[in-house]
């Protein structure tokens, strides 16, 4: 509490008063120390016992403590908490012998440590008007300014659909397929901003910190501007969006992928509005596909959207993943999947989180895999979880295991990833040292058959090796993401809002938990001794900024 509030000494026409206000129960008081320690610096001289009773009558007014005779000024300062600013409180003598100067003024603040931040001219005024008494504002530091994160302004969706200026924008959540023309602006990024230090009246420094910069690149069929201010199609199709890049893809409309379509591979996104039969294929860059799919293979570099089920299918998804039920499958993502009514029997690992949306949605038997979270509202049959009301613990029905943590699979990927990367950015600078090398002899020897042969050989080598190193490193950088979510985390977490069948197998950053007994309401986690269960709902406020939203 501010000492003005404890207590307040206050001159007037010569005589000292002291205010200390009624003390409530339980609430801070003045200290007598203090007290003192602030008469004794106004150099005024009191009776002790007069300042006792004054200090245990409390009665809130001010109360005459002693006159005060001085020839001399006495100042006091007083800095704020953050040490930003200074104040000076002057009371002058009932005789002043000699005016009070800026020097003195200026000295007494240094004396203090103060300084940064002197204004002569707030000083100058309070001395020429006489302002004594009362506490007045003559020192600031220069408060840290932040810098401001950078931000995309996405020209692609219709206006009133744009996320507000300034806001960081998460690329998963925003929709896509709009359709786009050649030389449209896609999308302007907003640079960030240094941030400016600042000091404190004391001379401390205080740091402040630059802003991150938003990282949205131009993908297929899509570059920068001559400016580099937007991102600009290069080519008329829809917007796609994979990781952190924005591409413009070529569409292809199906009715359905069966027998008389045969296997289906686009270098595009690939929409089919009914079903994909058993022993059919799909491989595209995105799929969307408004019926369900059998016992088929459906591969994408990026999204894939099912509006009903998929049963017996093998999946494997570059981005996220979204059906209505997963039944008997085998399903591999690299980021996201979210599932609306139930997953059964089936194998499904994905890179970082997993969500089931309806109330009633379950997932029985198999193995679910997220690198950091998942979170569904039961586990068992709903024939297991009426058992479960009868209160028969004993464990019925398929077993299910789910398990969150960063694999040790996915960890040899990553180490892949970079190991890669590093030889081709190694192999890219032989490349260009043996470039350079053939240049300077052409430049000396002249026009060497051989020697071009060798050269355009070179430059297709380098340009591979360009393109490898990048892809590579666009790959790792995925990897990152996770990898920064998974500390976050400490390691995962799942959430089950409902019933937990008994049997049910939990792993935890490889900590194993055997579920005993049918319960409800439960977050796994990780503790100092293995796997630890706390209420769902409460753990859930720490990490639900963590699970996406899905786009429309």
């Amino acid at each position: 509490m501010p000492k003005a509030d404890l207590y307040k000494i206050s001159i007037n026409e010569g005589k000292v008063l002291l205010r200390i206000p009624e003390q409530l129960v339980g609430a801070e008081t003045a200290k007598m120390e203090d007290i003192q320690a602030e008469l004794h610096l106004m150099d005024v001289d009191y009776v002790p016992e007069q300042l006792l009773e004054i200090y245990e009558r409390t009665s809130g007014e001010f109360d005459f403590l002693t006159d005060f005779e001085t020839s001399e000024f006495t100042l006091q300062i007083e800095l704020s908490e953050d040490e930003a600013q200074a104040f000076i409180n002057i009371i002058p003598p009932k005789n002043a012998a000699n005016p009070l100067t800026l020097e003195q003024v200026v000295a007494a603040l240094k004396k203090e440590n103060i300084t940064q931040g002197i204004s002569s001219k707030k000083i100058e005024k309070i001395l020429a008007e006489k302002f004594y008494y009362e506490p007045a504002l003559v020192a600031q530091g220069k408060s840290a300014v932040q810098g401001k994160n950078g931000f995309p302004e996405l020209l692609f969706l219709a206006e009133k659909a744009r996320p507000k200026k300034g806001t960081q924008v998460n690329l998963r959540e925003v929709p896509v397929l709009q359709k786009v023309e050649e030389g449209q602006e896609l999308v302007r990024v907003e640079t960030a901003t240094m941030g400016e230090d600042g000091h404190t009246i004391t001379g401390k420094l205080l740091t402040a910190s630059s802003g991150k910069q938003y990282r949205i690149r131009p993908g297929r069929n899509t570059r920068y501007n001559p400016e580099g201010t937007h991102i600009i199609a290069t080519k008329a199709g829809v917007v796609c969006l994979n990781f952190d890049s924005i591409s413009v893809e070529q569409l292809k409309v199906l009715e359905k992928v069966d027998a008389t379509t045969g296997h289906v591979r686009f270098d595009g996104i690939v929409i089919i509005r009914g079903n994909v039969s058993d022993r059919c294929s799909v491989e595209a860059v995105r799929i969307d596909i408004g019926g369900s799919v059998g016992k088929a293979r459906l591969r994408s570099l990026g999204e894939i959207r099912v509006a009903q089920g998929l049963k017996g299918t093998i999946v494997q998804c570059g981005s996220s993943l979204h059906a209505n039920t997963i039944t008997s499958a085998q399903v591999s993502i690299a980021e996201h999947a979210f599932v609306d009514e139930y997953v059964i029997d089936s194998k499904i690992f994905c890179g970082s989180t997993f969500q089931l949306s309806s109330a009633k949605g379950y997932v029985s038997g198999g193995e679910l895999q997220a690198g950091n979270l998942i979170r569904i509202p039961n586990v068992g049959l709903p024939a297991a979880a009426e058992t479960a009301d009868e209160e028969d613990d004993s464990p019925s029905g398929p077993k299910t295991s789910l398990e969150v943590g960063i694999s040790l699979n996915n960890r040899k990927q990553f180490n892949e990833l970079e190991k890669q990367a590093t030889e081709a950015l190694y192999a890219l600078q032989d490349d260009l040292d043996e470039i350079n090398t053939i240049l300077e002899e052409l430049e000396q020897s002249g026009w060497d058959e051989k020697k071009i042969e060798t050269l355009n050989e070179l430059e297709t080598k380098a340009n591979k090796n360009v393109l490898s190193a990048f892809t590579d490193l666009r790959k790792r950088e995925a990897f990152d993401e996770i990898y920064d979510l998974n500390k976050l985390t400490n390691g995962g977490a799942i959430f089950i809002s409902g019933k937990i069948s008994a049997g049910t197998l939990i792993n935890v950053r490889r900590s194993r938990f055997n579920v005993p007994t049918t319960s409800t309401d439960k977050a796994y986690s990780f503790g100092e001794n293995g796997i630890k269960f706390s209420s769902c709902k409460e753990l859930l406020k720490s990490y639900q900024q963590y699970f996406i939203k899905l786009p429309g």
